[in-house]
């Protein structure tokens, strides 16, 4: 059995809720969270996709914590235990990060102190350490750029920041641990039903894990993947595909969109002289703009400006469709959309 190019797209934007939106909720456990390092996109990527998604709101429930790929995704707090068990746990406090491992299980200990008394953001945090008399190296260390105790705190689960711009952490309750290969195996179904049809190649690239690993898991747990083959490609599944219809001729993704980020192989959305354009050197990926099916401009907001930048020269047919979409995006907040 087999499908063309444009009956794999439709498949992955029906998939991802592109074209039919559905609870906050569902959609982060379903994309198996959101990536975080920049605040807002979990919150676009809510606007885009929730059908309950408010701007007061959309964070309820959620916290941020390193899953796959060693980055900061936004998941829900019921789901901690199953991400960070799916990456693994470490047995004990090893020194790292230029910690000794005493005084990484010291100053863990009197982080959460802190935070459970209220003291919760980041930079309060490190007055509090300073008062206690925490060196500078030290301090350094605890609140290292790229994780630090922070960091091996959260990936034992004992606080996790809270989602949105502020840098505040909460305490981490009830999380539920599960054998690793168990909770691996959750989330490659969950995997297969949302990112699929896909292949080995792209699940190994989104969770970080090698095929090995992946192959192990899928044999180990007996998993049921369809299977269905485009362009001489075989591409897995779970459930049924639906049904084909019309690609939508204008659809904005978040920064870091999980329709990107699912997929070692973006040619269904990308084409190859755009890649530089979407992604930085730095690998920073820019929110976009798919214009039938195809990304062709980049996006942001500023104020209440909406500032769009084309890859080529696209009609005045597709500006409008733009304008339109944006202005249904986002609402009161934009009152102007330029382009460049």
């Amino acid at each position: 059995m087999g499908i063309d190019k444009q009956e794999l797209l439709y498949a992955s934007l029906h998939n991802q809720y592109l074209l039919n939106k559905s609870l906050c909720r569902t959609v982060v456990s379903d994309l198996c969270g959101l990536q975080a390092q920049f605040a807002n996109n979990p919150k676009y990527s809510l606007r885009i996709r929730g059908s309950d998604f408010s701007e007061d709101a959309w964070n309820d429930r959620l916290v941020k914590t390193w899953t796959f790929r060693g980055t900061l995704h936004a998941v829900l707090n019921s789901e901690a235990g199953l991400f960070l068990s799916a990456r693994g746990v470490p047995d004990d406090w090893h020194s790292c990060w230029g910690l000794e491992s005493r005084r990484m299980k010291y100053w863990s200990e009197f982080l959460m102190n802190m935070i459970e008394e209220g003291v919760c953001g980041r930079e309060a945090l490190k007055s509090k350490c300073r008062e206690a008399g925490m060196p500078p190296d030290e301090l350094q260390n605890v609140f290292h750029g790229w994780g630090g105790l922070i960091y091996e705190m959260s990936r034992r689960g004992l606080i996790a920041y809270a989602p949105g711009t502020a840098k505040d952490f909460a305490v981490c309750r009830d999380v539920c641990w599960m054998e690793r290969d168990e909770a691996r195996a959750i989330l490659l179904r969950r995997y297969f039903k949302t990112f699929g049809p896909a292949t080995i190649e792209d699940c190994a690239y989104f969770t970080g894990w090698k095929k090995r690993e992946l192959l192990s898991v899928i044999e180990k747990f007996n998993m049921a993947l369809s299977v269905i083959s485009c362009e001489n490609r075989e591409y897995f599944y779970t459930g049924n595909l639906p049904a084909g219809g019309g690609i939508p001729p204008c659809l904005f993704l978040a920064g870091f969109d999980q329709l990107l980020m699912g997929y070692r192989d973006r040619s269904r959305i990308l084409d190859e002289r755009f890649k530089a354009d979407v992604t930085t050197n730095s690998g920073i990926v820019h929110p976009t703009i798919l214009l039938d099916g195809r990304i062709q401009a980049k996006w942001r907001k500023k104020g209440s400006k909406l500032i769009i930048t084309p890859f080529c020269k696209i009609t005045r047919k597709h500006q409008k469709i733009i304008d339109r979409r944006g202005n249904e995006l986002f609402q009161s907040e934009v009152k102007e959309v330029c382009f460049e």
